[in-house]
């Protein structure tokens, strides 16, 4: 027994020897290869480039946008507004310099490079090279990573940032690495605000010196503080830009999704589309008066987060294989999610299902593999609450615990929760889903060799 478990540690450690020397490039060629093929499909197929959320609209201001550059306009004016500046302008400038073939090559580079990150925060984690390449190959693999990277959508920014702040501090606790991690969220939160809070949660938890908090402190908070007072140098308001798709817009919207349900005499009267914003404390009363409807709309959000794959991003966005349920189901007025919140998620399926089986089938597929990947991150994450490992590595382990719930809790301030909300956090659920196959092979071979 003993000779055949020193032959399988050997082995092992000649594979994570071949995966210390070569991994980054044996990881990433095949996605390399896998997003060439995609670049030459986008080039066939350039209209697919604008199938994201809002990339209508986002086209739309990076057009304008060149306009005045090229006009000398008033730029001060127009950044102020057209929203959070970084949700248009870093692909702004790309499309500018190149069209959209620069804007998808420059986000397919980042892809690349966060699958790269990816294994390394497994390595900090305590996952051996084998498991941390594997973890960063599924985060490779799923439906929004695939695909974000060939489209005008901001995640394609977001997240790589995101993954790149998580990456820069898990490397070292001195001021320079965390001074770089707080940049690249600090980046991140001018293009989705949603990470705004992030910061302090970090460095409340995180065991770096009071240097290095203050350093990743100043560095996540002062591009969006140095942003907001453009906003009231231009505007007179201290905010982060008024737009269609802000704060305020999102809970005006949420809360009249919430209260379709309600009696007519309990919802708010409708406002004129230049006033249709709520405030965060006329969202709180709203949501204290009517508890019911908002513990369920925000269920239906957790369902989503938790079962809905992204599969569609690829079968409907990417592919475009069913234009006319494309466009139908994703309707902000009576698309799918309407319907699940007006009919109940079984008849809002069997609908689907009657208007297009082979897409109906093609989601719950992978809404059934999405839920078992999501039970597998959750076991991991009791195993790495479990583990003995070092106190520095722990505390990493349950920062990226946090910022899974952090996404999640977040993701109540949107008018109807999306997969792609997810898409942040996916990357600490990769590591958590291996974390779990690893106890599970663990356990597999204490219960084949026992005695």
């Amino acid at each position: 027994m003993n000779t055949v478990i020193g032959r399988v540690d050997s082995m092992r450690e000649l594979a994570n020897a071949r995966w210390r020397r070569n991994g980054p490039v044996l990881l990433v060629g095949p996605f390399a290869a896998l997003h060439l093929l995609m670049f030459g499909y986008d080039v066939w197929h350039p209209g697919r480039f604008l199938n994201a959320d809002r990339a209508d609209l986002r086209i739309e201001v990076i057009q304008h946008f060149g306009q005045a550059w090229q006009g000398g306009g008033e730029l001060a004016g127009f950044f102020a507004g057209h929203g959070i500046v970084g949700d248009w302008l870093p692909q702004a400038f790309l499309y500018l310099a190149g069209g959209q073939y620069l804007v998808i090559a420059a986000q397919v580079l980042l892809a690349l490079l966060s699958i790269v990150w990816v294994r390394n925060i497994g390595l900090r984690l305590g996952l051996d090279t084998g498991r941390a390449s594997a973890a960063a190959a599924l985060y490779g693999a799923l439906p929004h990573t695939l695909v974000f990277p060939h489209q005008l959508a901001a995640e394609a920014i977001f997240v790589p940032l995101v993954v790149l702040s998580f990456a820069v501090c898990a490397r070292a606790p001195g001021t320079k690495d965390q001074a770089g991690g707080g940049a690249a969220l600090g980046a991140a939160t001018l293009v989705r605000p949603i990470t705004m809070l992030w910061p302090v949660i970090y460095a409340a938890f995180a065991r770096v010196t009071p240097r290095a908090r203050a350093a990743y402190l100043a560095a996540a908070l002062a591009p969006l503080g140095l942003w907001m007072c453009f906003i009231y140098a231009a505007t007179g308001e201290f905010s982060m830009g008024r737009s269609a798709h802000d704060l305020g817009h999102n809970l005006y919207q949420r809360v009249h999704r919430m209260a379709a349900h309600p009696a007519a005499s309990e919802r708010p009267l409708e406002q004129p589309r230049a006033q249709r914003t709520l405030s965060v404390s006329e969202y709180t009363r709203f949501v204290v008066d009517h508890p019911g409807a908002a513990l369920a709309h925000s269920a239906r959000d957790l369902a989503t987060i938790g079962f809905k794959s992204g599969v569609e991003r690829i079968v409907l966005d990417y592919f475009d294989l069913f234009p006319e349920s494309r466009r139908e189901l994703q309707d902000p007025v009576a698309g799918w999610r309407m319907r699940v919140e007006q009919y109940g998620p079984v008849d809002a399926l069997a609908g689907i299902f009657r208007s297009n089986p082979a897409l109906t089938l093609a989601s719950l597929g992978g809404a059934l593999l999405f839920a078992v990947f999501i039970a597998l991150a959750a076991l991991g994450a009791f195993a790495w609450l479990r583990d003995d490992v070092p106190a520095e590595t722990r505390r990493l382990r349950i920062l990226l615990i946090t910022f899974v719930l952090y996404i999640v809790a977040t993701a109540q301030a949107v008018d109807a929760v999306q997969s792609r909300h997810r898409a942040p956090a996916e990357f600490v659920l990769c590591l958590l889903a291996v974390a779990a196959l690893a106890l599970l092979s663990r356990r597999s071979w204490r219960t084949q060799h026992a005695g």
